[in-house]
């Protein structure tokens, strides 16, 4: 049965199958940055700052939903999670670092580190001086090219804080090599130290600056932690004495509701996290109310204390953001994990887009051997990280994301991140991670060898399909060319909150393409699709005094799930998710991505896209601020499908840890550098007076050679090179 399958597979793929290992056709990508990067005419350097803060510390708009500066004036970020390069980077090599990511279009960066004090015979309040150092180091330096940055303090997971906690700390119950999960929400003394390390890190003058960063306007927002939380699986994993220290708060805080009757004394019998996750029946335990709100409050406490401490005692300027974790049910509990982090500013989130990876080591690397499934989001797009219910009055910030290897389907990342991004109102996006002072050279563990072969690194957006699609797409966040919208307000009470009901729309909703159905992983069904998300932006109010939901528009005009085609409410972005096409079309921004031969010609008004291309993603992007027809300078990004060279793979399907089949490819060969093109098929006219002149650009932006454009009328069109990658339209 297995081999009819995979013959069905390799049948049903056709051309796509054979199309994924590179040949002798595909052109190979270079980067060669040159000594001085003025001839580069592809550097977006100047949409930054001279310094970064220059103009004072980043605000909230007067309704708080959005960044500003000092001034009001709009400010989006285009970031990446680089800021721990520091870790290995001298101060040259971090300098070079900082200069190529602000010619990209970067305007922020996230140093994701931990700043205790790490091995044994550290004290609980003793700092990684090394680590604080490098963050100052960081900050000083992408300060010089208009680069904000965030930093993430802490993760408690195991292997990280130095991967050993000290007997030292006083931490019952924690010592050696344990993870924390939990512990900072209930234990005071750790909350001791670690607020001893925040007062070091943000009140000690930064030697590279001469100021603390307390006082440092480009730090753009602080994080208090990264993915934590007592709403999640682990906190059905904690050590007996943290469960012993969670009774009885809890006890404590059941005298405080309902005073000292009889029934109410310590335990360590507490509710299980699965319990939080299923609806409410004529069995459920009445004390897992009780527990919820418990839950809830003391996580909020713990934020809104954290404000009050780095605003007061430390004397922080900076806004300032919680967490960026999920819960155990999303359907049930995130908007609860998003009211206790509804005391700072910044709402973020940590979502990537899965290719469906499944291997011995592939929370980490690529081995031979391994499956992927690589879908699209373009044919998948409730799973698309954007996807996101925004907190009314805060800001809203994805602290890591990515379309992570061995997706075959990158370049098309960027471009939704933008599209939809700008639609929803979204701030701040983090690829995650920078693993090189530009594109990575070497993405293989050569230290490591299986079945003869090097591992790839999973988690680099070093690559030509992610990190070179930057430009055009920065233009577009950072520059506002997509227009905001909200399509749906929800009102939330707590009552309906603590009772766990299902809202009418959540987050990561699974939602299937080809049956057109939407339930979530434990069956919880909401009365929103998804694909309300691709529509315009989703706004929640919490702690409201009746639960409402107020559109603005009618859903049924704007999603057709029989021809499976999603409109947005400004009609700027369509999809159709069925046979795989994502349009832009922006009075200063076109756009086509997804599996062009469905479609071949693209009409965006005054811009016609032509392809044959199996897949790829062809974007024209005004530079001067003016509509395409009228702009006298315009950036031509296409992106196609990278892959190693001698890569190679085979059908496959697999049965996942749900017990759900998946379709794709098994890994034969990870191959090898250099990277390899899929060649660019097609045209593209413009209806313009202005345009006369086309420049192919190396993947460094500088000029490779003139192409020739056809004038017919008043419309200018060009032959795509094989090659293209970044091509320059001006006057």
């Amino acid at each position: 049965m297995k081999k009819l399958i995979c013959a069905l597979v390799s049948l049903a793929l056709g051309l796509n199958v054979s199309a994924q290992v590179p040949d002798k056709s595909w052109w190979t990508f270079t980067y060669n940055e040159r000594a001085s990067a003025d001839t580069s005419l592809l550097n977006l350097r100047y949409l930054n700052e001279r310094v970064a803060g220059e103009h004072g510390f980043i605000k909230l708009s007067k309704d708080g939903n959005s960044f500003t500066d000092v001034k009001g004036k709009p400010m989006r970020f285009w970031g990446t999670n680089a800021g721990s390069l520091a870790q290995q980077f001298n101060d040259r090599q971090l300098d070079s670092l900082a200069r190529f990511l602000a010619k990209m279009g970067v305007n922020i960066v996230r140093y994701h580190g931990d700043i205790n004090a790490k091995g044994k015979g550290t004290g609980l309040t003793d700092v990684d001086t090394v680590e604080i150092r490098n963050i100052w180091r960081c900050v000083a330096t992408m300060k010089k090219y208009g680069i904000y940055t965030i930093i993430s303090p802490l993760w408690p997971a195991n292997g990280h804080m130095g991967g050993w906690i000290p007997a030292e700390w006083g931490i019952d119950g924690y010592s050696g090599r344990d993870d924390m999960w939990g512990v900072l929400f209930f234990n005071k003394r750790l909350q001791q130290g670690y607020k001893a390390w925040m007062k070091y890190l943000y009140t000690k003058t930064n030697p590279y600056t001469g100021i603390p960063l307390k006082d440092e306007p480009a730090v753009a927002f602080i994080q208090i932690e990264n993915e934590d939380s007592p709403l999640f699986w682990t906190m059905s994993n904690v050590k007996p004495e943290l469960k012993q220290m969670v009774g009885a708060q809890f006890s404590q805080w059941l005298i405080k509701k309902y005073g000292n009757s009889a029934g109410i004394k310590d335990t360590t019998d507490l509710i299980p996290i699965y319990d939080f996750t299923i609806p409410v029946t004529a069995r459920t335990n009445p004390r897992l109310h009780d527990q919820t709100e418990f839950y809830t409050e003391t996580l909020k406490d713990f934020y809104d204390d954290l404000v009050h401490y780095l605003r007061t005692d430390v004397g922080c300027k900076q806004l300032i953001n919680g967490n960026n974790w999920r819960t155990a049910a999303q359907s049930r509990m995130l908007d609860l994990e998003r009211w206790a982090n509804s005391g700072p500013e910044v709402i973020a989130v940590n979502r990537y887009f899965d290719p469906q990876h499944i291997g011995p080591s592939a929370n980490w690397r690529v081995d031979p051997g391994d499956f992927y499934g690589s879908p699209s989001a373009i044919k998948n797009p409730g799973d698309l990280p954007v996807n996101i219910k925004h907190v009314s009055g805060h800001a809203t910030a994805v602290t890591e994301s990515g379309w992570n290897l061995p997706n075959r389907y990158q370049t098309e990342g960027p471009l939704l991140v933008a599209a939809y991004g700008g639609l929803t109102g979204l701030d701040a996006y983090f690829w995650f991670t920078q693993t090189a002072i530009g594109y990575m050279a070497n993405p293989y563990f050569t230290f490591l060898k299986v079945h003869g072969q090097h591992p790839l690194n999973r988690w680099s957006i070093s690559t030509p399909g992610q990190l070179g699609m930057f430009p055009a797409n920065a233009l577009i966040q950072r520059l506002g060319y997509v227009k905001e919208a909200n399509i749906l307000q929800e009102q939330r009470t707590m009552k309906s909150m603590l009772n766990r009901d299902v809202p009418p729309i959540f987050e990561e909703q699974a939602f299937d393409p080809n049956r057109d159905f939407v339930v979530s992983n434990n069956k919880d069904q909401a009365r929103f699709s998804p694909l309300t998300f691709l529509a315009g932006g989703v706004v929640s109010t919490y702690n409201s005094a009746a639960d409402t939901v107020k559109l603005a528009a009618d859903l049924n005009k704007l999603i057709d799930t029989k021809s499976g085609k999603v409109i947005s409410i400004t009609g700027e972005e369509r999809l159709d998710y069925h046979t795989g096409i994502f349009t832009l079309n922006t009075p200063k921004a076109k756009a086509v991505s997804g599996f062009l031969t469905t479609g071949k010609e693209f009409v965006l008004g005054k811009v016609t896209i032509q392809s044959d291309n199996e897949y790829a993603t062809i974007e024209l992007v005004s530079m001067d601020g003016l509509e395409i027809g009228r702009s006298k300078k315009i950036l031509l990004q296409v992106g196609t499908i990278f892959r190693p060279t001698d890569w190679a793979e085979e059908p496959a399907t697999v049965t996942d840890r749900n017990k759900k089949e998946l379709i794709g490819m098994k890994v034969i060969n990870t191959g090898k550098m250099p990277w390899l093109g899929m060649p660019a098929s097609g045209s593209i006219s413009i209806k313009t007076k202005v345009i006369k002149k086309a420049t192919q650009l190396d993947a460094a932006g500088y000029a490779v050679r003139k192409l020739g454009l056809s004038v017919a009328g008043e419309s200018v069109s060009l032959k795509l090179p094989t090659d293209a990658f970044y091509i320059l339209l001006e006057k």
